[in-house]
């Protein structure tokens, strides 16, 4: 899925960090009412610095609402997806992709 990577999908939304053999780490940072383009991530894990409410829809067009906490750690698994920000306040993570 590398042609349809987070970073070259929606760059306004993802930056790089650092990245190595093993990780990538992403700056993630949604503002209210941004929605992304259908992109895709590795298995990941995200560090919640300011929380919101998403929507997640998936390539079968399966929806599903996340509300994100601050200061929580929430794992994700490899796939595909749009996110939209519905909720009242920016949304920014620190995300971890895990490399094989």
């Amino acid at each position: 899925m590398e042609n349809n990577d987070a970073l070259k999908i929606a760059p306004e939304v993802h930056s790089l960090l650092f990245e190595n053999e093993k990780v990538r780490v992403l700056n993630v940072y949604l503002a209210v009412g941004k929605k992304t383009e259908m992109h895709w991530h590795p298995d990941n894990i995200s560090y919640i610095i300011q929380g919101g409410k998403m929507r997640v829809t998936k390539p079968t067009g399966i929806a599903s609402e996340v509300e994100l906490i601050a200061g929580k750690v929430v794992a994700g698994t490899e796939g595909e997806h749009i996110v939209e920000n519905i909720g009242n306040s920016d949304i920014h993570t620190i995300q971890t992709e895990f490399k094989r």
